[in-house]
């Protein structure tokens, strides 16, 4: 079957192609017919591939591109969103995933709004124009007899681009533009403050079970 390629994620090897048919179909490197073709998959490229289903999705096998000189022919430009997305899918219709973030960030305020915007400032800071697998956790605390709630957003920092003859950067501008090491920095303060509060509670309940013991051995006095 022929298609079109709608998006692909350079870091994870994944994808979308719009088969003649009408239907889209998942794909990963794996299913690459001719695996050195890989650098030149993108949005827009044509493929040939065969069609099959798993138990969620459409998937495509056997893939290869139907003129692979058309890359090295063309001056390949990408345009980046407008404004800053925040995605709940992985992929992004349209769009290809230069490059991806090598863990998911989050930032906890009393609004969903103040949270996102500190996410996105963070994201910004790293180099990042989106989120994917945006997810938002709303939690109710109490503190002092009074109860409150916070929002947690997570996602994962991510540089899109759309191909564009009249857009103002290279793939290669895009391609390895996320801070890593940054991004490894904000993911183990997450990790190390949710250990940290495992650790009080731990403590906390070894504290309660003393105190119960110490109380039934002395008689409850």
């Amino acid at each position: 079957m022929h298609g079109l390629i709608t998006t692909y994620d350079n870091k994870k090897g994944t994808g979308r192609v719009q088969g003649d048919d009408g239907h889209i179909y998942f794909f990963n490197r794996d299913m690459l017919s001719k695996p050195e073709e890989e650098d030149s998959f993108m949005m827009d490229m044509e493929v040939e591939f065969t069609s099959s289903e798993d138990s969620d999705n459409k998937v495509a096998a056997d893939i290869y591109l139907t003129d692979p000189k058309s890359v090295q022919d063309k001056s390949i430009f990408y345009q980046e969103p407008a404004s800053f997305l925040c995605e709940t899918e992985d992929l992004v219709s349209g769009y290809d995933v230069l490059d991806r973030g090598l863990f998911a960030l989050q930032r906890s305020e009393r609004t969903e709004e103040k949270a996102r915007n500190a996410l996105i400032r963070e994201c910004v800071g790293v180099g990042a124009n989106s989120l994917v697998s945006y997810k938002v956790e709303r939690q109710l605390k109490s503190a002092f007899g009074n109860g409150f709630e916070t929002f947690t957003v997570r996602g994962v920092p991510v540089v899109l681009g759309r191909i564009d003859d009249k857009g103002e950067m290279r793939a290669a501008d895009l391609k390895n533009r996320l801070n890593q090491e940054k991004i490894k920095k904000a993911h183990n303060i997450i990790v190390n403050t949710r250990i940290g509060k495992l650790v009080l509670k731990g403590m906390g309940a070894v504290l309660l079970i003393i105190f119960a013991l110490g109380f039934f051995l002395t008689g409850g006095i």
